[in-house]
């Protein structure tokens, strides 16, 4: 028998009260190691700049048509520009969250950041 408020998984049912406690578990773990997320932002973003720059100077284009239009216009350091800017507002988000709901903030700028880096590096290795 399935009681109301199970969900599907697998083939056996799992309370939904199961899933929000493995949520907030996983959020208690990622806010222990808040302050190193805040560190991976920092250095992404820093070699994020410098990878894309030397990029720019090999011939790469940014992919970002929006930033590639800036680019053109004012330079590299309106990326750099921009990733502080971004950096800010994520860091006043953050102020305004709970802790544990906080570090989400500076995981959503890590993940996509790490990921940049990954390709930039892997497309300059490839010329």
């Amino acid at each position: 028998m399935v009681a109301e408020g199970d969900v599907f998984t697998t083939d056996r049912p799992v309370p939904v009260g199961t899933i929000d406690g493995w949520c907030s578990a996983l959020l208690d773990e990622l806010a222990a190691v808040e302050r190193e997320l805040w560190l991976v932002v920092a250095v992404t973003l820093i070699v994020d700049v410098w990878l894309t720059h030397v990029g720019l100077q090999h011939g790469l284009h940014e992919g970002n048509p929006v930033m590639r239009a800036a680019i053109e216009t004012f330079g590299i350091a309106v990326l750099g520009a921009t990733k502080v800017g971004v950096l800010g507002l994520a860091g006043v988000t953050r102020q305004l969250l709970s802790d544990q709901r906080g570090v989400v903030v500076p995981l959503g700028l890590a993940l996509p950041w790490v990921v940049a880096v990954v390709i930039n590096t892997a497309l300059l290795i490839s010329l």
